[in-house]
């Protein structure tokens, strides 16, 4: 064997204990402090979409003019704000009805396994009766609350991360460059910084606007068709889009069994299942790709890696975050030529998402 290929097949094992350590502390502390670093998380990623209104509402001209940043600014916090509020009252004035609801929906769910039980021959499923006969409603009416209330104290915890952010923005990039020395690496990693940024800010922007055509267009089909709570169910799917992949296809089952156990005929069903499925399917491999463009240029697997490591280390808030986070490590490691070949990795053809410097 040649000194070469012998060279490339020896590894240090001092190197590789070295990396297995900081990987294992590193997943070790993103569990243990889940509690502090999602708020923070989902804080930078609404501190991006705030800046993305702002910069929105800047390139508005009127006879000739533009906004002043401090009320492009107020404008977009004040949008924001508004959209939290108005969520929060279409939750809170479905759930007496869907509590009302409930009974009804549990007897058209016993009726419907039972006529499916007798088609296919099997007799009787008692399993079924047993577990909604033991269903304790205010039980489960209790853990709901509790995560309503605890949901309510990380959205404080959040307003006071943006609060800050937006206060200390226009620092941060020349704070997190100050360490170096050497004026050009501080410059490139000052350029690093804002470049992630407009990044993220682009994509957050950007699958809010698309998330928020697929939720309307599914209310409006949902409402067309009768369903019950469309509006919750709207909402839901704007929430669902941004879950890749599995998103979309939750977005579709969950109002269609809604809609299975409501209705007494299979057409509703039918016709939600392809109204649903028709809008995500234009959506997104139509209008999304159109929109977005190669400004991603991540891989399909890499994407799906990403929400299985999110979703198993952050749970469903780790499933939302899972594609900004992968934005955010390939735009860093786009960067900095020891870490560019993680950023080849995660691209979906090979090529960077950003034009990095020529030297890191």
């Amino acid at each position: 064997m040649r000194e070469s290929d012998q060279r490339i097949l020896e590894f240090d094992p001092r190197s590789v204990m070295a990396w297995s350590v900081t990987l294992a502390v590193t997943i070790g502390f993103l569990v243990a402090g889940s509690n502090l670093l999602i708020p923070l998380a989902v804080a930078i990623l609404l501190w991006c979409l705030l800046n993305a209104i702002t910069g929105f509402l800047l390139r508005i001209s009127l006879a000739g003019r533009h906004m002043p940043g401090w009320l492009a600014t107020t404008l977009a916090i004040l949008s924001l704000l508004l959209v939290n509020v108005a969520v929060y009252q279409v939750l809170v004035s479905q759930a007496d009805a869907l509590r009302r609801a409930a009974p009804v929906y549990q007897q058209n769910f016993s009726r419907l396994t039972e006529g499916l039980a007798e088609r296919l021959g099997i007799g009787a499923i008692p399993a079924t009766g047993e577990l909604l006969a033991n269903l304790d409603l205010g039980s489960l009416l209790s853990w709901l609350g509790g995560s309503v209330g605890s949901m309510l104290a990380d959205f404080v915890l959040i307003l006071i991360y943006v609060a800050f952010l937006l206060a200390e923005q226009r620092q941060l990039p020349t704070k997190i460059s100050r360490p170096q020395r050497d004026e050009t690496k501080a410059l490139q990693l000052e350029n690093a910084v804002m470049d992630v940024s407009r990044q993220v800010q682009r994509y957050v922007w950007m699958k809010s606007l698309i998330s928020a055509l697929t939720g309307f267009v599914s209310y409006l089909i949902l409402l067309w068709v009768g369903v019950d709570f469309a509006a919750v169910w709207g909402l839901l799917v704007f929430f669902l889009n941004f879950i890749p992949n599995i998103g979309s296809m939750l977005a579709v089952a969950f109002p269609a069994l809604l809609t299975l156990v409501q209705f007494d005929s299979l057409q509703p069903f039918v016709l939600v299942v392809l109204g649903l499925g028709a809008t995500q399917f234009v959506i997104g491999n139509v209008i999304e790709p159109a929109v977005m463009g190669r400004s991603l240029n991540l891989s399909s697997f890499m994407i799906l890696f990403s929400l299985a490591l999110w979703g198993s280390i952050w749970g469903i808030a780790g499933m939302f975050l899972s594609v900004p986070l992968m934005v955010v490590a390939a735009i860093v490691c786009s960067h900095f030529r020891e870490l560019r070949w993680v950023a080849v990795m995660l691209s979906a053809d090979g090529r960077l998402m950003t034009t990095p410097p020529s030297e890191s």
